[in-house]
């Protein structure tokens, strides 16, 4: 469940699409349409202008807030693997818990993914982001608790395309994964 600052509606994600309920009202205001996989989490983007909302299959659908009847966009799934949570990180830069243990990181606008920011054993269960914004906490389904330092995603271009395909940079490790590249080991020669 989410709400903005002005706490007129109250959003809540479930196994058929968001239902939003007027909180001065006391009643339901909209029921989104139905999707074929289950809402498992939201958040707010883009200065509380827009509801992200991530499934159960990987995909992530954006809301226009105040306009919860229909998605304004989706953004397919690379890994198809079920997104737990997320967490914005900039206004355009979200973190991804998944379940395949995962800490994803991928652009909103333009849609790109980053990489990997780091890696549980298991899957991943809650994020939380500092006060300043410098660090993510993540927490994985054997109660194992890590840090991932993310200060570097204020200077990140994101624009700019990145050679190797999609693929390959869905396995690219972030300077805050405690994992190395392949491709590192011959980056000296």
């Amino acid at each position: 469940m989410i709400t903005n600052k002005n706490a007129k509606y109250l959003v809540c994600a479930s196994g058929v699409g968001l239902t939003t309920i007027n909180i001065p009202e006391r009643k339901q205001h909209v029921q989104s349409e139905e999707h074929d996989d289950e809402l498992t989490c939201l958040d707010l983007f883009k200065y509380e202008s827009k509801v992200l909302s991530a499934s159960n299959k990987g995909k992530i659908y954006v809301y226009n807030w105040g306009e919860f009847g229909l998605h304004s966009d989706e953004f397919p799934s690379a890994t198809k693997k079920a997104i737990n949570c997320m967490i914005p990180v900039t206004e355009n830069v979200m973190i991804t818990g998944e379940e395949d243990g995962i800490v994803r990181a991928t652009s909103l606008f333009p849609h790109r993914q980053l990489g990997i920011v780091g890696q549980h054993n298991f899957s991943v269960e809650t994020l939380d982001i500092s006060n300043d914004g410098t660090l993510i906490a993540s927490s994985s389904h054997d109660n194992d608790i890590k840090f991932w330092n993310v200060q570097y995603f204020e200077t990140l271009n994101v624009a700019e395309p990145k050679k190797g395909g999609k693929r390959k940079w869905l396995e690219h490790n972030l300077p805050s994964s405690q994992v190395n590249n392949r491709s590192d080991f011959f980056s000296e020669l």
